[in-house]
């Protein structure tokens, strides 16, 4: 009987391959407005490179950042005329200070090309290939009247708020831009 237990403690289990849990991190972006679209795309694709698994929750203005057309068919009036006011595309978002009446996008993009730095597609394409997730919130979707036909491919879902902060309760460093 004492062989047996000696024999039965010193049998190990084969050692199991699991995978690595990341580190998460959570933005939810809700600035339509460039510099500040700067910022989440720049933070999103750098944790993203450095091995976390980021996601990024666009809501109200910040589902600016993931449109790719306006469609104002099948909206009501005031669907419409929050259409036509808010940015669409990475390429139409506005300086959160020092706009200028339109100017100071313009002036941001010769710095940029001027400095060698990455604009926004640039940030995104980054973000989307270091596998950061794209959602967005289905309330402002429902409250603007948009529809998935509007925003980028790379939107992987609409989601509401509680599916979000469900991901998010875990993440290591979530942030509000």
């Amino acid at each position: 009987m004492a062989d047996i237990k000696q024999d039965i403690s010193s049998y190990s289990l084969p050692e199991r391959k699991t995978e690595e849990k990341k580190d998460k991190m959570r933005i939810i972006c809700f600035s339509g407005d460039m510099d500040k679209a700067f910022a989440v795309l720049t933070l999103a694709s750098t944790a993203a490179s450095l091995g976390m698994d980021v996601a990024i929750f666009f809501t109200f203005w910040g589902l600016s950042l993931i449109k790719k057309n306006r469609k104002l068919k099948g909206k009501n009036f005031l669907q419409k005329m929050m259409d036509i006011m808010m940015p669409s595309g990475l390429d139409s978002l506005k300086l959160s200070k020092m706009n200028m009446a339109g100017l100071g996008p313009f002036f941001m993009k010769i710095l940029m090309k001027k400095t060698k730095s990455p604009d926004l597609k640039d940030l995104f394409e980054a973000a989307k290939e270091s596998g950061v997730k794209f959602y967005a919130c289905s309330t402002s979707c429902s409250i603007l009247g948009i529809d998935r036909s509007e925003f980028v491919d790379e939107v992987e879902e609409i989601v509401g708020a509680a599916t979000f902060i469900s991901e998010a309760k875990d993440a290591k460093i979530s942030l509000f831009i």
